[in-house]
């Protein structure tokens, strides 16, 4: 992602694979650039309801859902979600973090999560983001989030799975709803070939 209107603000999705190649696209401590916003695109999340959510407990949540170790050499972040009344608490690389900061030091650095782009509540939609070998995705049914996961894939016939059985598992007619793109993922590799339908937004 390219700056925004000024150079006041910079936009930057990481993931692993573009980690590097993103830092090094932008001047060191460059002055200009006062805030830096950063999405990061992994699978170390948990979307936690508010009513359960504190600091005392959060812990124990992501341990559960992602390991005992998944939290070694990383930190916790946060994101408000307003339109599910949930926190989604997410993990960044403690080096990612070093290297950030040392990079934009002049600036203040915000983080936010991929899966947020996908959490748009409609009656009936599974909302999509794929990016390199992962696909982040989210059922809403009535209004009400029903799913919302990631789904680490290495080959078109291995994501046309894990999609297809969403819609099995939700008896989701993909001829009235087809699954929605979110804008900036990438497409679905032979969606035809294994008939998945989709729109972008």
């Amino acid at each position: 992602m390219e700056p925004t209107n000024s150079a006041e603000t910079l936009h930057l999705r990481l993931n692993a694979e573009n980690f590097r190649e993103q830092l090094l696209a932008h001047p060191k401590k460059d002055i200009r650039i006062k805030t830096v916003q950063i999405e990061i695109s992994n699978e170390y999340f948990l979307l936690i309801p508010n009513s359960f959510d504190s600091p005392t407990y959060r812990l124990g949540f992501l341990e559960k859902a992602l390991g005992e170790n998944a939290l070694v050499g990383k930190e916790i972040q946060q994101q408000v979600i307003p339109l599910e009344d949930a926190i989604l608490v997410f993990l960044v690389s403690s080096d990612w973090k070093d290297h950030i900061s040392a990079h934009f030091s002049y600036a203040k650095i915000s983080y936010t999560h991929t899966l947020a782009s996908c959490l748009q509540r409609n009656d009936q939609q599974l909302t999509l983001f794929i990016e390199g070998k992962l696909a982040f995705a989210c059922l809403y049914q009535g209004n009400k989030l029903q799913l919302a996961n990631v789904y680490p894939f290495e080959s078109a016939i291995e994501l046309a799975f894990y999609l297809q059985s969403i819609r099995d598992a939700f008896s989701l007619n993909w001829t009235l709803y087809p699954p929605l793109l979110v804008s900036g993922s990438e497409e679905i590799a032979d969606a035809s070939l294994y008939q998945i339908p989709y729109v972008q937004s």
